[in-house]
C-alpha cells in the first residue's frame, strides 16, 4: 500500500499538473475518489467571541486563518453549550437532535450512537476526543465516568465539576486526577493530549479524527480561587497579566441606554452599575489571557502535524460553540439570547489545496453558514455517510462547504435562511427570563419570535413578543423594527419572514440530497 503522505503528494502533483494543463478549479483537476481521506482536527473553544485576530490569537491566525478560509458571517443555531455541541456531532438543528437546552443536556440527544465519530469510524478513521463533551456526559450521575462516548476510540474527556485545576479527566474510561501544579493547568494538558494523539496515530495507513474541545475561555463554576482571575476564567500562569491593561470595547449597545423597544425581559435588566462594569472589564481581560493557551496549542498541533508528515493531508477547523455578552444590551455575561454577540462565532477552515479541488484558497467568505454545516463538510471529505448501519441514518440539516471552499460560491445561496432556536418547550433553562424562542437569520435581517418567557413568579408562560433588526444599518441591534407600521415595506418584509419561519421551524434535510421530510415538515435551506 502506498503510504498516505506519498499518495497525498501524488494527488497534489496531479492537481498542479491539471492546473498547468488549463483545467479550471472545480472541474476535473482532482476528484474526491483519487485522494486518500484527509486527517481531521477540529479545535473548539467555549464561549469565544469574535476575537480570532492577529493581536489576540497570532498563532491561530497565522497557521489556520491565513492558510485557510475565514467565515465572517458564521453563526451557531442555538447559542448555548450543549445544543451547539450536539449540532457539531449531528449536523442537525436542535429541534431534530433533541438537545434544546443545557438543562436536559445529553440525555435529550436522540439516537446517541448515530453521530459523527461513529460515521467516521465506519470508513476507517481512528477517532479521539479530548476536553469538554456535551453537558451531562459524563460524570454527572447520568452517565458513569467509565463509559466512553459512542464512536470514540480514544477518550480524554473532562469530568464535572469542570475546573482549570484540581479536576479529573476520563482517560479511556478511567478517571485520572490532575492537581494544582502549573503543568496541570487544563488548557496546557489538553494541548499536550492533542499532540500526543497526533504522534500516536500518524503516520499510518488510516486517517485520524481528533476533536479538541477546549474549556477556555469559559468561566469556572466556583469562586474560591485567589488572584485577579479567581472565580472567573483561570489562564495558564505564563499568560497572567498579558491583558491587564486591556480596555473594554464599548459599542453603542454596551449598557444600552434605551431598551424601551426591547422585549419585556430585556426591559427588566437594570443598567450596569460601576461595580458590574468593572467586573465585565476584568472578565474580558481574563478571557483574553485564557485564549493565549489555546493559541499556543494551535501552534503545537500544526507543528506536530508537520513533524509526522501529515500537515498537507490534514483539514484543520477552528470555531467556538457560541459567542458571549460583555455588557451589550445590559448583559454583563453569558450567551443564549439571539443577539449578534451570542450567535456569531469565529470559524476558520484550513484545507490543503488537493482537498479544495486544486484551486486557489478563498481567503474570506461572507456566506451564511452555521455550526450545522460542519458535519456534512467533514463527511464529504471523508467519503462517509451519516449512517451507523444500512437503513439506520440521520438526516442532516446543514450543507457541505467543500464546494464553496473549492470556489463554487453558489453552493451556499446568499439568501439562505438559517433557523435560530432555543428551549421551545414551556419549561426551558429560563435564562434571562426567556424559556424559548425561534427565529430566522436571513442576512441582513434577524427575526425572532419568543415562544415563552418567565413571569416574576418564575413560571414560563406563552409569549408573543418579537424582535426584528436589519444589521446592515443597525449592526448593534439598537432599534427593534417590530411591530412595523401597517402598509409599509417593513410590514411586507415582516410578513414574508413570518411565513418563511413557519415553513422552516420544523425543517429537516436538504432538497435534492435527502429523502422527503416526514409528515408536514419541509426541507431546510
Amino acid at each position: 500500500m502506498i503510504p498516505r503522505v506519498i499518495a497525498a503528494l501524488i494527488a497534489v502533483g496531479a492537481a498542479f499538473a491539471a492546473l498547468l494543463g488549463g483545467i479550471g478549479a472545480g472541474s476535473e483537476s482532482v476528484s474526491a475518489g483519487t485522494l486518500p481521506a484527509p486527517n481531521i482536527v477540529v479545535i473548539t473553544t467555549d464561549d469565544q467571541r469574535l476575537t480570532l485576530n492577529g493581536r489576540i490569537m497570532p498563532e491561530t491566525k497565522k497557521r489556520v486563518v491565513d492558510k485557510g478560509t475565514r467565515f465572517t458571517q458564521a453563526i451557531v443555531t442555538t447559542p448555548l453549550c450543549c445544543p451547539s455541541r450536539a449540532s457539531l456531532i449531528t449536523g442537525q438543528y436542535a429541534h431534530n437532535h433533541g438537545a434544546l437546552s443545557n438543562r436536559a443536556g445529553y440525555r435529550s440527544l436522540g439516537d446517541k450512537e448515530n453521530v459523527l465519530p461513529e460515521w467516521l469510524r465506519q470508513v476507517g478513521y481512528r477517532t479521539t476526543h479530548i476536553g469538554k463533551y456535551l453537558n451531562g456526559y459524563p460524570g454527572t450521575g447520568q452517565i458513569p465516568p467509565e463509559v466512553v462516548g459512542p464512536g470514540w476510540d480514544e477518550w480524554a474527556t473532562l469530568l464535572t465539576p469542570r475546573l482549570y485545576y484540581d479536576y479529573d479527566l476520563s482517560i479511556d474510561g478511567v478517571p485520572t486526577h490532575f492537581g494544582i501544579r502549573d503543568q496541570d493547568q487544563l488548557t496546557r494538558v489538553l494541548n499536550r493530549k492533542a499532540v500526543q494523539a497526533i504522534k500516536r496515530n500518524a503516520p499510518a495507513d488510516a486517517p485520524f479524527f481528533i476533536q479538541l474541545d477546549h474549556f477556555a475561555p469559559h468561566t469556572e463554576p466556583q469562586k474560591s480561587r485567589a488572584g485577579r482571575c479567581g472565580g472567573n476564567v483561570v489562564p495558564d500562569p505564563r499568560d497572567l497579566g498579558k491583558f491587564s491593561d486591556e480596555p473594554l470595547n464599548r459599542p453603542s449597545s454596551y449598557n444600552e441606554a434605551d431598551v424601551a423597544d426591547k422585549p419585556s425581559f430585556v426591559q427588566a435588566f437594570k443598567p450596569l452599575s460601576p461595580k458590574r462594569r468593572d467586573a465585565v472589564k476584568q472578565r474580558n481581560r481574563c478571557r483574553l489571557e485564557a485564549l493565549q493557551g489555546v493559541d499556543r496549542g494551535t501552534a503545537q498541533i500544526v507543528k506536530a502535524l508537520k513533524e509526522v508528515g501529515e500537515l498537507d493531508q490534514t483539514v484543520i477547523v477552528f470555531l467556538s460553540d457560541n459567542g458571549y455578552f460583555l455588557g451589550e444590551h445590559r448583559l454583563k455575561a453569558n450567551k443564549t439570547l439571539p443577539y449578534e454577540e451570542a450567535l456569531r462565532v469565529p470559524l476558520a477552515i484550513r484545507a490543503p489545496r488537493a482537498y479544495r479541488g486544486g484551486g486557489e484558497r478563498i481567503k474570506k467568505s461572507q456566506a451564511p453558514v452555521a455550526n450545522i454545516d460542519l458535519v456534512p463538510t467533514l463527511l464529504d471529505w471523508a467519503g462517509a455517510d451519516p449512517c451507523r448501519a444500512p437503513g439506520d441514518c440521520r438526516t442532516m440539516d446543514g450543507r457541505s462547504l467543500v464546494e464553496l471552499l473549492s470556489g463554487d460560491a453558489a453552493s451556499v445561496p446568499d439568501d439562505r435562511a438559517l433557523l435560530v432556536e432555543y428551549g421551545r418547550e414551556v419549561e426551558g433553562d429560563n435564562i434571562f427570563g426567556v424559556c424559548g424562542y425561534e427565529g430566522l437569520r436571513l442576512l441582513p435581517l434577524t427575526y425572532i419570535e419568543y415562544t415563552s418567557v418567565q413571569t416574576e413568579a418564575g413560571v414560563c408562560v406563552p409569549s408573543g413578543e418579537r424582535e426584528l433588526y436589519d444589521v446592515s444599518v443597525d449592526p448593534q441591534q439598537l432599534s427593534n423594527l417590530f411591530p412595523p407600521a401597517p402598509g409599509t415595506p417593513d410590514a411586507l418584509r415582516t410578513a414574508e419572514l413570518e411565513a418563511r419561519l413557519s415553513g422552516l421551524q420544523d425543517c429537516a434535510g436538504i432538497e435534492g440530497r435527502d429523502p422527503d421530510p416526514p409528515g408536514r415538515q419541509t426541507y431546510c435551506e
